[in-house]
This record gives C-alpha cells, structure tokens and sequence, in this order.
C-alpha cells in the first residue's frame, strides 16, 4: 500500500479482483478523462515531455515531468506560506523538509523519487493526454508521448510569454533540468505556481481537447454539459442531482445504465468489504472463524447486505463494457451462494491477511492486528478507484462533492465537474469554499 510520505499501518486497499472491472466502468463513465481534473494539471504534464525531448540527456520524461511537478508545487506552497488545503498541491511533508533542511530546488534534488509523492499528479493525465489529442503516442506508456500541435498549443496559452521583454518559461526550465543556475522570479513562480489561473486562451484549448472526436467523445461532451449545469448560478452544487431515478436530459439510456451499474458495483464491493471487516474483527477477539459452526451475527448481517447489493447489480442486466459486466457477474454470484461457499470466495479474493484451512478462516503470517478492517473501513468513499491516490492532498472526491451526485457514482464525473469549474475560471474559488465547508 502506497500512502503520501508514511505507511498508515491501520489502513489497507482491497479491489477483490475487480480493478479491471472498476476501470473499465470508470472509462465508461466518462471516456478518455483518467484522473485528470484541472487545466494545469495537463499543462505541467506536457511541459515535462517538451522540455525532456528538449534535454535528452537530462532524464526520462517520466522524470523530468514529476520534477517539474514537484518544482511547481514547492513554489506553490511557498506562495501559501505552506498552508495545505488546495487539492492541487501535492507533497507537502516533503518538500517542506527539503527547504528546512536546506536543499536547494535543483533539478538533480527534485529528480529524486525521494524527494516527491509517489504517485504525481502527472499519472492522472497518461490516459487524458493521447485521448484528448494532446499528444502523438507510440504506445501507452509516458515516456513514448511527444507534444504536438495542440499540447504547444496549451502550453504556450498557459506558461507562454507575459508581455515585451519576457523570456520563455520553458527556456528557463531548460536551463535549471540541465542544472543551470535560474532565478525563479516572482513572475515565473506565478506562471509555474498549479494554483494560479490557467487563463482564457488555455481554457478555450481544452475545451477544444475536450471534443477531440474519437471513441467516447460524446459521452464526454454529454457529461461535461450534466455537470456544469449542476454548479448554474452564483453557487457551488445549486442544482444537485443525487437520485439514481431521475435521469438527466444530458445523459442517454445506455450512458445512465453503465453509471449505474458501475455504481451498483461499488456498492456491492464496499459489502463485500464489509463481510471481511466482520471477519477480521471476529480474528483479533478469537483468532478464528469456524464456519462448521453458527456465524457470528455481525458476519451473518453483513453476508445478507452484500448479498442485497449483489442482486440489485444483477437486475441491472449487465450494462457496462462486456468483459467489466462479466467480472461483476462473477463476484454478485460468489455472495448468492451458501455462505460457506460465499465466505471461501471471498477470502480467496482477499488473497492477502486471510486464509481458509478446512472450515476455518485463520490469518495468514502476513496478519497484523493493527492493519484489521475495522467495520466502518467498508463505507466507500469513490478514492480509491483511480491510480492517483495518494493520501488526502491527492484530491479525492470530498463527501460533500459526492453528495450533489447519485451515490457511488465513479469518481470521473466529480473529476469533470471539476474540470468544468476551471473552464468557467471558479475552479480556485470552489476549492476555497470546499475548506470552509
């Protein structure tokens, strides 16, 4: 388990085999977007490439991207006087010990692995940056995009020139990957700082990145007007839609059924969590679990509501992508069994902590008290679904965020309402007013 700068030793992730399955749904929900969720997230990311084709031998571009990064959010902080709370701020503890301790901001330093949360804001944008047209890829992979016409395009409407007698921000990131010394002056922090206002020509790039046609532009182009609609007027969520029985106007009939399936899933998943919570709990006060014998009543209640959410995914037909519906059939079958047979499934997809030995559930050597579920772990919160968590700072979906949508509806939908805010320039605002909620 990956955490910001520390393992929480009380915490631990379980996909029960379905993370294909949940992407898969997630990539159905709102194609071609990943985890990204602001303009100058893409920006930073596409900067990385250009300067790392620019200075070859300075780094991967994969390294150069995440320093680049980690540049932006020191100065960011720096600028905040290193009060946390914007969500596009990442590493906080880190590079807060960097300046204490002295350390310079080279790019040698910042180039470290060390030196910057593992899973930077850069990893959100893989999916984005070929989807939406923003890059010329030879594969999947980071390191094999090259910026074309229309990533120029952003970077140069987010971090071009200012004004007369304004050098280039990229030639002075030029010259610090090749470890040159820069005077970071106060306008080039602005222009690096990921807080700052991406501006109205970047603005009207992405939009255009945002129809970039291909497979699933419509869906996109049909969530994004869902979600803008629900931040109309003067406030923040003045036009929530939170009932998984009204469709929206903007959302077609298979577009809606997948986001309820995909929903449905999760749902399913957080009781199945819920089961091996009971489970661990019953380990720290037995050590065991006979299921020769009566089951304890907190496993037994918990092995009807995941059996409850396992038949509500059932009816929904399977909508969804063909191979993530069969996973999700699969696993709703596993909780329709008897509840020996439901239990044995389900520790085999735990596949870690638990075991079963005959009719016993006993922990495995990797057992540890401290890292139990514990009962209330089961209430999913929409963080996990994406590959760029890590930790609180990493943006996930706030409650408050999730609760003027339909519930455990997949994270991208609250990624593209972000997204939407920082189009219509309240992005900054809406991140204030969510810390003061």
């Amino acid at each position: 388990m990956l955490a910001p700068e520390s393992v929480k030793q009380s915490r631990r992730r379980l996909t029960l085999g379905l993370g294909k399955a949940v992407m898969l749904y997630n990539e159905a929900a709102v194609p071609g977007l990943g985890g990204m969720w602001f303009i100058r997230q893409a920006a930073l990311a596409l900067l990385g490439i250009r300067i790392a084709e620019e200075t070859a031998h300075a780094g991967s571009k994969i390294e150069v991207a995440n320093a680049i990064e980690a540049l932006a959010c020191w100065i960011g902080y720096q600028e905040r006087d290193w009060s946390r709370g914007d969500w596009r701020l990442r590493g906080s503890r880190k590079l807060k010990a960097l300046q204490d301790g002295g350390s310079d901001r080279t790019f040698r330093r910042l180039k470290s692995q060390s030196a910057y949360v593992t899973q930077p804001m850069r990893m959100g944008c893989v999916q984005a940056l070929p989807a939406l047209g923003l890059v010329d890829a030879s594969g999947s992979r980071f390191n094999s995009f090259s910026v074309n016409v229309r990533g120029q395009q952003l970077i140069d409407a987010v971090f071009g020139e200012s004004g007369r007698g304004k050098r280039y921000l990229p030639d002075y990131l030029r010259d610090w990957v090749l470890n040159e010394p820069v005077n970071f002056t106060a306008s080039l922090r602005q222009k690096l700082n990921p807080t700052a206002d991406a501006g109205d020509d970047a603005r009207k790039v992405m939009r255009e990145a945002l129809a970039f046609p291909g497979a699933g532009a419509e869906r996109r182009h049909d969530a994004l007007i869902w979600t803008g609609r629900i931040d109309g007027g003067d406030g923040f969520g003045t036009i929530p839609d939170t009932d998984w029985g009204n469709q929206p106007a903007e959302i077609d009939d298979n577009h809606w059924k997948d986001l309820q399936a995909g929903a449905a899933l999760l749902q399913t998943r957080d009781a199945a969590i819920g089961v091996l919570a009971n489970i661990e709990q019953e380990l720290i006060a037995h050590s065991r679990l006979d299921l020769t014998r009566a089951l304890p009543e907190g496993v037994s209640a918990s092995l009807e509501a995941w059996r409850k959410e396992a038949q509500q995914f059932l009816e929904l037909d399977g909508h969804g992508p063909d191979d993530a519906a069969a996973a999700a059939r699969d696993f709703c079958t596993e909780a329709l069994q008897s509840d020996v047979h439901a239990i044995r499934m389900l520790v085999k997809r735990e596949n870690h902590m638990l075991r079963v030995t005959g009719s016993v559930v006993v922990p495995t050597a990797a057992w540890r008290t401290d890292a139990a579920l514990r009962v209330d772990d089961a209430t999913h919160d929409g963080s996990d679904l994406e590959t760029d968590s890590d930790g609180r700072e990493d943006a996930a979906p706030m409650r408050a965020e999730r609760d003027v949508l339909p519930p455990s509806i997949s994270p991208r939908i609250t990624y593209l309402r972000r997204l939407s805010l920082d189009l219509d320039g309240r992005l900054g605002t809406f991140i204030e007013a969510q810390g003061q909620n």
